[in-house]
């Protein structure tokens, strides 16, 4: 691995680091209009359900990553570390964003 190895070394937390963005950015912007007032069903907000779509999506693609990145214990040392970087950025976008589903959207 080269250049592209330094890359995949920080896709992880890259990804990570988008998903808190656009998280953040569609808070305010769902804040803004008022959508954790229009709710859709069974007490979910157009601002939530928005919300939990994108940390799914976030989600889904740092999972896709890890296991795109996925290497035996024979690999060189850039690719082992790339993989464990990106585990470490699934694990921080769950741990992050899973409050999605529970905390109030709008203060």
């Amino acid at each position: 691995m080269s250049g592209r190895g330094l890359l995949l070394l920080a896709a992880g937390f890259t990804l990570w680091a988008a998903a808190f963005v656009v998280l953040y950015a569609m808070l305010s912007v769902g804040c803004r209009f008022g959508w954790d007032g229009i709710e859709l069903s069974a007490g979910i907000t157009v601002q939530r359900a928005q919300l939990v779509a994108l940390f799914l999506v976030f989600l889904a693609v740092g999972a896709w990553l890890a296991v795109h990145l996925r290497t035996g214990p024979r690999a060189p040392f850039l690719s082992r570390a790339a993989y464990l970087a990106a585990l470490a950025g699934l694990g921080s976008i769950v741990f992050s964003f899973a409050a999605v589903f529970a905390l109030s959207e709008c203060v």
